[in-house]
């Protein structure tokens, strides 16, 4: 069982992590605008390029990194710590008292804030399952798992992938200002 569960784990991660590269690099404007904004997190003009491509580079690598079984441990590492990076910078804005936007999954005119900590702590809290769920089955991989169990497990990991992404605009509705 806990095989499924670190599965969809790793799943739901991919998913998330693949949508934010993504989401940054469609179309010019989401580039420059994604890249404007690290200036709110003291990055100076000369290394945004730079840091901007760093960013999306590690996305997609995680992503990369949790779809085979030989290398799902590291993804999830590598997850984790784009996620206490992230955490990190968000605080520094907050605790400066400058605002800036999330640019997580591109566009958003939500800013920064403690929503965003709490589901940097969730995904945070999936990729530490992850890890106990794949330790167990990295030598054997997902061979001779059940093709159905995977299946559920893959499609539920991708439905909360899509609440995690539109994670901001369901807060919204929740709890408007």
């Amino acid at each position: 069982m806990i095989a499924y569960i670190g599965f969809g784990c790793r799943v739901l991660l991919a998913v998330v992590f693949f949508a934010a590269a993504v989401s940054k690099m469609r179309g010019r404007r989401n580039r420059t605008e994604f890249r404007a904004s690290l200036g709110a997190f003291g990055v100076k003009p000369r290394w945004r390029s730079a840091v901007a491509a760093a960013v999306i580079t590690c996305e997609l690598a995680t992503a990369v990194l949790l779809a085979a079984d030989a290398t799902a441990l590291a993804g999830l590492g590598v997850g984790a710590a784009l996620l206490i990076i992230f955490t990190m910078a968000i605080n520094s804005v907050r605790w400066r008292g400058t605002s800036a936007r999330c640019r997580c999954f591109g566009a958003s005119t939500q800013p920064l804030g403690r929503r965003h900590l709490v589901r940097n702590a969730i995904l945070l809290s999936i990729a530490a399952v992850g890890v106990t769920g794949t330790l167990p089955t990295t030598a054997l991989g997902i061979a001779g798992r059940n093709p159905a169990a995977l299946t559920v497990s893959g499609f539920v990991a991708v439905v909360l992938a899509a609440l995690v992404i539109s994670y901001d605009d369901l807060v919204a509705v929740v709890l408007p200002r």
